[in-house]
């Protein structure tokens, strides 16, 4: 499958006309001269990590499915938000056809805590896919695609103790579990480190209750997007876990049961991927190109982490930078999907200012 070219970034107007437009302002020439170099070598491909696939190797299977075949669907549900599926044989592809896609592959040994506090190591096939490869395999399919607007969400979780509910704490194979469902979906998950703060202000009747709102003050002093709660307790033959989170206004609780605690966190941590992907993944349309003038941009580094966030939008094809003055930068932004919008408003350094109709220009102001 031929292999898409990095997103590019380029200047509108020629190098003599920029220099005119910005040489009486107040913008360093160091962001000159990195946006003509930028327009002269183009960007990279940003969120790469949703294209990495891990697998138990060959040798420590139990089934004669090539490891990369589980690689790929890894990727293909984390980037679908197809939580459960077999992504990969829906489509019908084999060994081969994945091994197109793969850009690279190596080995890696990862320690599996154990439910009588042991490790065990296991061996993995990490493989890294094309991005454009994959995207473009999924909108083929007419399937929903969720890109680089993924959450990071602060995670609490009590249990039931001698004396009710209280914080979970140094519980290794949990913790491992988290962080595994946390790669596999794609989701950024923080969990507080329980500090004399956190306990003022999220005690274990809040979670176990559910109110997410009491966890606003942390999840700014953790730089979260979102709050989770989980509140798990054990039954006679089975664990029960009720979960409540935030993002935004829009509150959501469920109720997972499970064998024990781990299929619970599994089980709540895929509920909620599949919730994330369907507010946020999108199909292919033809919206072209729109105009986004973002104030507040004093340094290199602002107008790099800029360029960044904008090219690894789902559904962004480029970013040019058609003016510059002061401190506030014109971008064209090509899409091929909707909702643009709404994306740069769930996670990154944009807050929207304005939205002039006239011409269809979106104001932004660049935020630490």
């Amino acid at each position: 499958m031929p292999q898409a070219g990095p997103k590019a970034c380029a200047f509108e107007v020629p190098f003599p006309l920029c220099c005119a437009i910005v040489s009486d302002v107040n913008i360093p020439r160091v962001i000159i001269m990195l946006l003509v170099f930028a327009g002269l070598s183009g960007g990279v491909p940003a969120q790469q990590g949703l294209y990495v696939g891990e697998a138990v190797a060959a040798a420590d299977r139990s089934d004669a499915r090539a490891p990369i075949l589980d690689a790929l669907n890894q990727v293909l549900v984390r980037v679908t938000g197809r939580v459960g599926e077999d992504v990969v044989a829906s489509l019908g592809l084999d060994a081969q056809q994945a091994s197109a896609l793969a850009l690279g592959r190596q080995f890696k040994r990862v320690d599996i805590p154990t439910v009588d506090g042991g490790v065990v190591e296991q061996r993995r096939l990490s493989v890294d896919f094309d991005p454009a490869s994959i995207n473009r395999l999924i909108d083929e399919a007419g399937m929903l695609r969720w890109g680089s607007e993924r959450p990071e969400l602060l995670l609490w979780v009590v249990v039931e103790g001698e004396r009710g509910a209280e914080y979970l704490d140094q519980d290794r194979l949990l913790q491992h579990t988290i962080e595994e469902m946390g790669f596999r979906y794609g989701i950024e998950l923080t969990q507080p480190i329980l500090d004399a703060s956190d306990r003022v202000e999220v005690t274990p009747a809040d979670v176990r209750g559910g109110f997410t709102a009491v966890g606003a003050a942390a999840m700014r002093r953790y730089g979260a997007d979102g709050v989770v709660m989980l509140d798990l307790r054990p039954n006679r033959d089975f664990w029960t876990g009720r979960w409540a989170w935030r993002i935004g206004e829009q509150e959501s609780a469920f109720q997972r049961s499970g064998a024990g605690r781990i299929e619970v966190v599994e089980l709540g941590l895929g509920r909620i991927a599949e919730a994330l992907a369907a507010r946020f993944a999108v199909r292919p349309s033809d919206e072209g190109e729109r105009r986004l003038v973002v104030d507040g941009i004093e340094t290199t580094a602002h107008f790099t982490e800029i360029q960044g966030f904008l090219e690894a939008l789902t559904g962004v094809d480029s970013v040019r930078v058609l003016s510059a003055s002061k401190s506030t930068m014109t971008f064209s932004v090509r899409v091929s999907t909707d909702g643009l919008r709404q994306r740069i408003a769930l996670t990154g350094p944009l807050e929207f200012l304005r939205h002039d109709l006239a011409t269809d220009t979106l104001f932004y102001r660049f935020s630490l």
